[in-house]
């Protein structure tokens, strides 16, 4: 796979926001998990006015509860359908396309001054149509990376240059999707750094080294799908096993999805312990993270993959997919992690060689440059650059009626 160069737009965050600014923000998406919620929750406190409309409560695949405390939240009128999505590289996985059709008259109704639109579909469409009619700015915050999007086709591609040039403001959460981003000849002034962060209700204050016995015990966090890689994962776990019977290999697994079945009723070698711990509460990870050591993470494809930052806070290298946003951008290899293509199972024997090879010192080492790794990229730091997006779009005037 080939990329682009890294343009020179700064994959920085402000360490404060500016003063509150005198606007009514209206932020759409699809549902709010908590460290959406969370940056939110903190943009809110900037603005005079801070709505957030869902186009569903939450999705099914989802188990969130009780993220909306503190925020003006309500549920649109909207259509949801299921469909497959089938990557270039093999896999197939379901989404879920939400259709909320009461956009316009939600937003003529509450009059922002800034509409802020989750991703590229009809919720930022309708929203571009309400601004190019009643001449409001338009933010859009895009959340992919160049692998998720191998394949979209052209017809999506004509649409997408349609809509971000519509935008007064994009926003791009890593290097990979400023990449992207950059294929549509977006201007960098129009462009804006807005990382993942962990949730403030997922905050991690156990030690940061581990006892002898949870040093290298693997920890894999994420739903039981074909997308995320579970299946060759122990696959790879098997045949590696098997040919070093003298090396005893230790995973967790927390998620539920419906190869669970096929996953865990498969005949292990003797050296290889797997437990599945299901369901675990959010709040609750962290615990089981204090007795894992390394965090696995192998996803056939994810526009970024939170758990990585989460490890990381918690003091945990990670073994992690190429084909994760959040592993290209935050691991470094052998400081803070190791990376990996799932799809060729050689390459995960050789990054566990490497992690049963590095002594405790080292490890030690890894773990406080892990957690030194994503210190800054906090709720309230995120929040401080939506901010002063919002600022640079109520500094340079209303856009234009030819503007779509």
């Amino acid at each position: 796979m080939t990329f682009l160069p890294m343009p020179p737009t700064p994959l920085q965050l402000p360490a404060s926001p500016p003063d509150s600014l005198d606007c009514h923000v209206v932020t759409l998406t699809h549902f709010l998990p908590p460290y959406v919620a969370s940056v939110l929750l903190h943009t809110a406190q900037h603005v005079r006015a801070f709505q957030v409309l869902l186009s569903i409560e939450r999705e099914p695949n989802r188990q969130y509860c009780d993220t909306w405390k503190g925020l003006d939240v309500e549920v649109q009128r909207s259509l949801m359908f299921r469909r497959p999505w089938r990557h270039k590289t093999g896999f197939q996985d379901e989404l879920y396309v939400h259709v909320p059709y009461d956009t316009i008259a939600q937003l003529h109704r509450a009059k922002p001054d800034i509409v802020f639109s989750y991703e590229l579909g009809f919720r930022s469409l309708t929203s571009a149509l309400y601004c190019k009619v009643y001449r409001k700015k338009l933010a859009i915050c895009v959340c992919v990376s160049e692998h998720t999007e191998q394949g979209r086709g052209i017809i999506r591609y004509w649409l997408r240059q349609i809509l971000l040039k519509a935008a007064d403001a994009v926003t791009y959460n890593g290097p990979s999707c400023l990449r992207y981003l950059k294929r549509f000849d977006l201007p960098d002034e129009k462009l804006f750094y807005f990382p993942y962060a962990t949730s403030d209700s997922f905050r991690y204050t156990g030690p940061v080294e581990r006892t002898v016995k949870s040093d290298r015990r693997l920890l894999c966090i994420g739903q039981l799908t074909e997308r995320k890689g579970v299946v060759p994962l122990v696959k790879s776990l098997i045949e590696y096993c098997q040919s070093r019977p003298d090396q005893v290999v230790e995973i967790d697994f927390i998620g539920t999805g419906n190869l669970g079945e096929k996953l865990f009723e498969q005949v292990l070698p003797p050296n290889l312990c797997i437990q599945s711990l299901g369901h675990v509460p959010y709040d609750e990870i962290c615990k089981v993270m204090e007795q894992s050591g390394i965090l696995i993470f192998p996803t056939l494809a994810d526009e970024w993959g939170l758990v990585v930052n989460e490890a990381l806070q918690a003091g945990m290298p990670v073994i992690g997919s190429e084909y994760a946003q959040a592993c290209t951008s935050l691991i470094r290899e052998g400081e803070t992690g190791w990376l990996y293509q799932p799809d060729r199972p050689a390459q995960l024997w050789q990054k566990l060689d490497e992690m049963f090879a590095t002594d405790r010192e080292k490890l030690s080492q890894m773990r406080h440059a892990a957690q030194e790794s994503v210190r800054e990229i906090t709720p309230q730091r995120v929040a401080a650059s939506a901010i002063r997006m919002f600022q640079a779009l109520l500094q340079s005037g209303r856009p234009t009626p030819d503007r779509i």
